[in-house]
């Protein structure tokens, strides 16, 4: 698409946003934000933040890079988390992740920025790196980097989530339905290091969802 036709779908779109939303929507947020939640997410263009929830203004502190990851990008989520105070960190990933798969098939040629962001990966890509059948292998690892960064956030924020204070989730978008749950579904894969869809179905925070909810989007991919 030329850079003349992405200036129009631009400005169509800002102009339909503004005429859906009243002076009155913006007066809550004009001044200062109050988000609940603390989103780590990847920068792949697939990964909508309206597969959350319709609107995320003011509800959504967002921090996106390759592989959604804590450490590339962890003064950012350090913000939303001791300064905005949210009470949820989610972590999501998603279906054919572009940065494990470029881990695991190799990136010599990358720039030295990209290998450096990537190499934050490493403890998470190394025991699979042998496995022979590359679909297998790349779910798994796109589904262990979920559990792997659950990890490093329940260490960082240990106090807060002891306190209460803070719930560490670990979430698949899932657009090409590995989990066989529906395409575009969000699954919840772990929480504060639970990871087994017993125990997390039992935990106290989905005591709000239906047993089909809990079908639905709750899961694991792997044991």
């Amino acid at each position: 698409m030329n850079v003349p036709n992405i200036i129009e779908q631009l400005v169509k779109g800002n102009s339909l946003f503004t005429q859906e939303h009243s002076p009155e929507y913006f007066d809550s947020f004009r001044q200062h934000q109050t988000p609940y939640i603390t989103l780590v997410t990847c920068s792949d263009s697939r990964v909508p933040l309206q597969a959350l929830m319709p609107d995320t203004s003011n509800r959504i502190f967002t921090i996106k890079n390759i592989g959604n990851q804590i450490f590339s990008t962890e003064g950012s989520v350090d913000y939303g988390i001791y300064h905005l105070k949210t009470s949820v960190l989610l972590i999501l990933g998603h279906s054919d992740c572009g940065a494990i798969r470029a881990y695991l098939k190799g990136f010599y040629e990358e720039t030295f920025n990209i290998k450096h962001e990537l190499d934050f990966l490493r403890p998470l890509i190394k025991d699979n790196a042998t496995e022979s059948e590359f679909g297998k292998m790349h779910t798994q690892a796109i589904e262990n980097n979920l559990d792997y960064q659950v990890n490093i956030a329940c260490k960082k924020y240990k106090q807060l989530i002891a306190d209460g204070k803070l719930t560490v989730i670990g979430a698949y978008y899932d657009f090409a339905d590995a989990f066989g749950k529906g395409q575009g579904r969000i699954v919840i894969v772990n929480v504060n290091k639970h990871k087994t869809e017993g125990e997390l179905r039992d935990l106290p925070l989905f005591d709000r969802l239906s047993d089909d909810e809990k079908e639905k989007y709750i899961g694991r991919l792997h044991p």
